[in-house]
C-alpha cells in the first residue's frame, strides 16, 4: 500500500494516461507491461489511472491503447468533415 501511495505522489494525484485527476473513487491499478506480455505484479511494473481509463485501456499496452485513441481521434475528426462538406 505505501508504494502505491508513493506512485500516486510521483504521478502528482493524476491518471498516467490522461492526466485526469485522481481520487481514491476514480483511481485504478495498472500493469504497464500487461501480465498477457510476461508483465509481473511488481510496482515498477505500475502505474494509476482513472478508472474508466484502465477498463478502457484492458489489456493493451499503453503504445496500443494510445494509437488506438489516435485512431478514434482521426477517424471522428474525418467523419465531421465529411458532413460538414455533404
Amino acid at each position: 500500500m505505501e508504494n502505491v501511495l508513493h506512485l500516486l505522489e510521483y504521478q502528482q494525484y493524476r491518471c498516467a494516461l490522461t492526466g485526469r485527476e485522481l481520487t481514491p473513487q476514480t483511481a485504478a491499478l495498472d500493469h504497464i507491461v500487461p501480465i498477457r506480455f510476461g508483465g509481473e505484479h511488481i510496482i515498477e511494473n505500475a502505474q494509476v489511472l482513472h478508472k474508466d481509463v484502465n477498463r478502457a485501456k484492458g489489456s493493451l499496452t499503453s503504445e496500443e491503447f494510445i494509437s488506438m485513441c489516435g485512431e478514434v481521434v482521426r477517424w471522428s475528426d474525418a467523419s465531421i468533415t465529411r458532413k460538414d462538406s455533404q
